[in-house]
């Protein structure tokens, strides 16, 4: 199995990294770091938002790597994203699917007003990529507040999780692996 890591602009080789020894480790899957896409298609970014559309971002993304050559691709943003009438989202999944998606914007303590601290984002966002690859596995959202599948739309949520998966998520992950 194997899984590439696909930079969208710039994200900072250290948590490209951090993020390739996690997945790795998490999925037991072999991971590769894609050259960064350079630009993005204006229509993606809504100026009355100040925020990307993830549905036209992961649409776009699905074009840009379907002649890609591996199981699963998770896409690393480091720019505020919203999905439909949802304020913002850390992160983006089809189950079962082959493309995910996470941002880093709002899992560094800077967006609240805070001192950015890279350990914090890191747990952040191998938690985040974790998740959005467990749902690209076929999982669901989990009721386990520490499974790394429970669902979180604030900060508070995410940093109550765990960055593994609860034994009812592991073994079903066993399974659809």
């Amino acid at each position: 199995m194997s899984i590439l890591i696909l930079p969208i602009l710039k994200i900072s080789d250290r948590i490209l990294s951090d993020l390739k020894e996690h997945l790795g480790n998490t999925f037991l899957s072999r991971v590769e770091i894609l050259p960064p896409i350079p630009t993005l298609q204006e229509d993606i970014y809504n100026r009355e938002r100040e925020q990307y559309d993830a549905d036209k971002l992961v649409s776009y993304l699905n074009e840009m790597t379907k002649d890609l050559k591996a199981d699963k691709i998770i896409a690393v943003a480091n720019f505020d994203i919203f999905m439909g009438d949802m304020n913002f989202i850390f992160g983006v999944a089809q189950k079962g699917g082959r493309l995910c998606m996470i941002s880093l914007y709002r899992l560094d303590e800077r967006f609240y007003g805070k001192e950015s601290n890279y350990e914090r984002v890191k747990e952040r966002a191998v938690k985040e990529a974790a998740h959005e690859l467990g749902h690209c596995y076929g999982l669901e959202h989990c009721r386990r507040r520490e499974c790394v599948m429970s669902f979180s739309d604030n900060i508070m949520l995410v940093d109550a999780k765990r960055p593994f998966f609860c034994e009812n998520c592991r073994e079903e992950l066993r399974k659809l692996l």
